[in-house]
C-alpha cells in the first residue's frame, strides 16, 4: 500500500509519526510525508501555503496537495491537524482520506468557535473515507455522525517509544511538580500559578517547574515575581520533558481540552502521577487525578492531601506496555485496507483498539 502522511507542520510529523511510519515500511508499505514546513527527522514534501492557522495562502495549498497525491501515486492519505485535514479533503481527488483526529477543535459549545467548528467538520465528513479517534468524547461524536463507516478508536493514541520514558525512581526531598506544554490560551498556564499560590498558602513546601514556550511565557515569568512565587516556580523555556518528569513527583496539567495529551501518557509511562481538570481528552488518561474544570484551589487541595497522606509516593499500578507505539502502528495498518480497498482488511487484534 502507498500511504501518504500529512500534517500542517513538519514538527507534528516528527513528534508523532516517525516510529509508526518505520513500522509500516517494515511491513513492505510505501510512506510519503507531506507538511507545510520541513521535517527534521525525515524528508517531506513541503506544501506551499499550508500552515497551522488558516489564511488566504490556503488556496495555493489545495493545488499542492493534489499534485503530491498524484505524483506519489498514493492509495490513501492519513491526515492530522485541523488545517491540513480540512484542506486535503477540500482539495478533492480520487485518493481516499482518513482523518486521524488528534482532537476535535471544540470543547463544550460555550464559545463561537465551539459552535462553528462542529458544523465545518460535519460538512467535511462527506469527503472523509475513514476516521481515527483518540478520546471518548470524539469517539461518541463520530459514532453519531459517521455510523456504519470505517472508524478506528485508539485509546492510547499514537503511543510512545517506551525506551524514551523508563519508569523513574521516586525523587527525594520536598514536593516537586512540573507543568509541560505550550504557553497558550488553551493550555492555560495561568492556572498553574493559581495552583502554586494555593499550595503555598496551605503551607506545602514545593517547587513547580514549568517547561515550554509560547506567547504567554514572558507574562507568566512576570506573574511569578508579582505573586511572590519567585524561588518556588520557574519558567525557563523549552527542555527535556522526560528529564523533567524524572525529577518530579507529579505532573500538573491545566489545558482547556485535549485530543489525548501526550505529556500525560509520558508521565503515566514513567510512573509519575498526573493532576488535571476533568475536560475532554484529559479525562481519558488512566489513573489521572481530577478536579472540576478551572477549580485551581480544588486541584491544589487534592495534591496537598495526596502529598501529606503519602499517596503521591505510592507506586502506580498500570500495564505500561499498552502505551507502546506498536499498537497504534499495527492497528492503523490493519485498518487502512478497509478504507483504500487495496487489500482484504484484517480485524484489529490488539485488545486496546476498537473498530466501529
Amino acid at each position: 500500500m502507498r500511504i501518504g502522511l500529512l500534517a500542517s507542520t513538519g514538527g507534528m510529523l516528527d513528534s508523532f509519526f516517525i516510529e509508526i511510519a518505520a513500522s509500516w515500511r517494515s511491513h513492505g508499505h510505501y510512506v510519503s510525508f507531506a507538511a507545510g514546513s520541513p521535517m527534521k527527522a525525515a524528508r517531506a514534501t513541503v506544501i506551499p501555503g499550508l500552515s497551522r492557522r488558516p489564511d488566504l495562502r490556503m488556496i495555493k495549498a489545495l493545488t499542492g496537495l493534489r499534485r503530491w497525491s498524484e505524483r506519489k501515486d498514493l492509495d490513501v492519505v492519513v491526515t492530522n491537524s485541523a488545517t491540513a485535514s480540512a484542506l486535503v479533503r477540500l482539495a478533492g481527488g480520487t485518493v481516499p482520506v482518513v482523518y486521524f483526529c488528534h482532537g476535535l477543535h471544540w470543547n463544550d459549545a460555550r464559545s463561537i468557535g465551539d459552535r462553528i467548528w462542529p458544523l465545518v467538520e460535519r460538512a467535511l465528513l462527506a469527503r472523509t473515507a475513514g476516521v481515527i479517534s483518540l478520546n471518548s468524547d470524539d469517539q461518541r461524536w463520530f459514532a453519531a455522525r459517521f455510523a456504519g463507516r470505517p472508524h478506528l478508536h485508539l485509546p492510547s493514541g499514537v503511543g510512545l517509544d517506551l525506551l524514551d520514558y523508563p519508569v523513574r525512581p521516586l525523587p527525594e526531598g520536598p514536593l516537586r511538580l512540573c507543568w509541560i506544554g505550550e504557553f497558550s490560551s488553551r493550555k492555560r498556564p495561568h492556572l498553574a500559578l493559581d495552583i502554586a499560590a494555593h499550595l503555598r498558602e496551605s503551607g506545602v513546601v514545593f517547587r513547580l517547574e514549568m517547561l515550554g514556550e509560547g506567547e504567554f511565557r514572558n507574562e507568566i515569568r512576570a506573574d511569578v515575581g508579582s505573586r511572590g512565587l519567585s524561588g518556588i516556580v520557574t519558567a525557563n523555556g523549552a527542555g527535556d520533558a522526560a528529564a523533567a518528569l524524572e525529577r518530579s513527583h507529579a505532573l500538573v496539567h491545566t489545558s482547556q481540552w485535549e485530543g489525548l495529551p501526550r505529556v500525560m501518557l509520558e508521565s503515566l509511562a514513567m510512573g509519575c502521577p498526573s493532576y488535571a481538570f476533568d475536560v475532554k481528552g484529559v479525562r481519558d488518561i488512566p489513573l489521572a487525578r481530577f478536579a472540576a474544570d478551572g477549580e485551581a484551589g480544588e486541584l491544589a487541595d487534592r495534591i496537598a492531601a495526596d502529598w501529606t497522606s503519602g499517596r503521591l509516593l505510592e507506586p502506580m499500578s498500570f500495564d505500561r506496555s499498552t502505551l507502546d507505539y506498536s499498537h497504534a502502528a499495527d492497528g492503523i495498518r490493519r485498518f487502512l485496507p478497509s478504507v483504500s480497498g487495496s487489500e482484504t482488511a484484517s480485524p484489529a487484534a490488539e485488545k486496546n483498539q476498537h473498530v466501529e
